[in-house]
């Protein structure tokens, strides 16, 4: 136990990184989301993507008890999408171009959903709540919604029609459609429900669906074990 107590986790593993790993993951999260739809499809956009996905990568990989040898796949995984993202923006040919970025997008999906699935074991595995725990289940929050929208592009891009988008979305490149169908993806899993923005294909609209009760379930679930584990927490104190 004392070995993962010490643990350093985070792109700076000099630095006492334990006690904020969440807190500097969900930094890093609101500041892609804002930065998303400045910079346009800028390199440095692309290489601040890549980061985010290796720093969530390290973070989650670091407190998850993983072998070395088991952490590699992972990493491959990771330096997949990035091949995948280079290939599709230097491709001309329309038909191999969007097969790439279709699979970018589903090669982000399986990494956020490994990493969901990791963080949230260690959240409701752990045995008191503490800031740590908080985070790592708003951070564990926006991912689901990051992996809906990951999907929601993979079929925007190989079924162009699947919703029905704004015309500035429509007519604005690939930037607008994948800001846009980010928005989707959080104003589903938080059942706002405006309606500018609607699926129009059967799997969109399963999609939708689906993200909506996960949404629903994860806060009626995630939530009550985080209180109750409080409550219980302080009965022992």
């Amino acid at each position: 136990m004392e070995h993962y107590e010490t643990r350093k986790a985070g792109l700076l593993r000099s630095f006492p990184w334990k006690p904020i790993r969440f807190i500097q993951l969900f930094l890093f999260i609101i500041v892609v989301m804002l930065l998303s739809p400045v910079l346009h499809k800028t390199p440095f956009l692309t290489a601040l993507l890549s980061i985010f996905f290796l720093n969530l990568l390290i973070v989650t990989l670091s407190f998850a008890g993983f072998d070395v040898r088991r952490r590699w796949p992972l990493i491959l995984l990771w330096f997949l999408g990035i091949l995948l993202d280079m290939a599709a923006v230097r491709t001309t040919v329309h038909s191999y171009a969007t097969m790439l970025e279709a699979s970018a997008d589903l090669d982000n999906a399986v990494i956020v959903v490994i990493c969901v699935v990791m963080i949230l074991r260690y959240v409701l595995t752990s045995h008191e709540v503490t800031v740590d725990t908080v985070f790592g289940a708003i951070v564990a929050y926006f991912l689901i919604a990051l992996t809906f929208s990951s999907l929601y592009q993979a079929l925007a891009v190989i079924e162009p029609n699947s919703f029905a988008l704004p015309v500035s979305a429509d007519t604005g490149g690939g930037y607008s459609r994948q800001s846009a169908l980010s928005y989707f993806s959080f104003v589903t899993i938080a059942t706002l429900g405006y309606g500018d923005i609607v699926p129009r294909h059967p799997v969109a609209q399963m999609l939708s669906i689906l993200e909506a009760v996960t949404g629903q379930f994860y806060m009626a679930v995630v939530v009550a074990w985080l209180v109750s584990n409080l409550v219980i927490g302080r009965k022992g104190r």
